[in-house]
């Protein structure tokens, strides 16, 4: 009998560890469920609160996986989270051209090339307007023809030496932004992980993120400057109730490059939330948006 007990106790503790959740769940079954996610390249935050963003990360990881689509965590979710990750494609795999749209294998080889060289995009298959933005990003970082296809000129320079540092924030590259509904011409900078801000927000932004790295604080940038396409995107999420509170395009601070979304683990309660809350403002930072502990506006 008490054998039979240990392993109904192992049982429960199995069970407990991954069940069933949803948007509205809390806690730190949550937290699990995003530390996974992220390990498999979405971008999530882990702050044990299934919201919007994470439905629609459990949802696109259950279509790249070939599950049912219902943003629901259930056994067979929690078993394709707990696989191992898929090796890396070789360079020697297919290179098609691609542009957005595209969808498949030859997609999910871009992903991983961009990941390699510091771009943070989800491998997922689906050329989306994120995975086009950091194809630009990286066409611009290598002086290539930016217009956001893969061709064979950009596969060869994906192929190439991964990085670990994207370019630092000198020079600048003209894009197009928006500042209240205005179109306008800005430069923009690279604040690291494949991302960018207006130049003088961006060379604010790397002070700032050296000098927390001094205090034992990783500053890192999940979204900074976005395109029209990007902007209209997460806009057309929020309205359907699967995203995050977002402007309309042509309104965000992100397309005027002054608005960074931040990685912020465990939300106002953390050590980099704290850190920010009182060093920030030094650099000219101010966390703008009720709700959103990760966003910080250069004023």
């Amino acid at each position: 009998m008490p054998a039979i007990s240990a392993v109904r106790s192992t049982q429960t503790r199995s069970l407990s560890s991954t069940p069933t959740l949803r948007q509205g769940s809390r806690g730190a079954a949550v937290s699990q469920l995003q530390q996974k996610l992220k390990a498999k390249g979405f971008n999530v935050t882990v702050d044990g609160d299934f919201g919007p963003k994470t439905t629609a990360a459990v949802r696109a990881f259950q279509q790249s996986r070939g599950l049912g689509v219902d943003g629901v965590v259930g056994p067979n979710t929690w078993a394709k989270l707990n696989a191992a990750n898929p090796a890396p494609p070789s360079s020697g795999g297919a290179t098609p051209t691609l542009r957005l749209g595209a969808r498949g294998a030859a997609v999910n080889n871009l992903q991983n090339r961009l990941r390699a060289h510091g771009y943070n995009v989800s491998v997922d298959g689906d050329f989306g307007p994120r995975t086009a933005d950091a194809v630009r990003s990286f066409q611009r970082a290598k002086g290539l023809g930016v217009d956001g296809v893969v061709g064979p000129a950009t596969w060869a320079k994906l192929n190439g030496g991964a990085v670990n540092n994207p370019p630092p924030a000198t020079g600048g590259a003209r894009v197009n932004g928006y500042v209240n509904g205005q179109a306008r011409s800005i430069t923009v900078s690279s604040v690291g992980n494949g991302k960018f801000m207006r130049t003088d927000a961006a060379n604010a932004f790397n002070r700032m993120k050296a000098d927390a790295a001094r205090a034992g604080i990783n500053l890192s940038v999940v979204s900074g400057f976005r395109t029209m396409a990007e902007q209209q995107y997460l806009y057309n999420l929020y309205l359907q109730g699967r995203g995050n509170l977002a402007a309309r395009p042509g309104y965000s601070n992100h397309q005027g490059g002054t608005s960074a979304d931040l990685s912020v683990p465990g939300g106002y309660g953390s050590s980099t939330y704290r850190w920010l809350q009182n060093n920030a403002g030094r650099y000219g930072f101010v966390n703008d948006v009720r709700g959103e502990p990760w966003h910080w506006t250069f004023k």
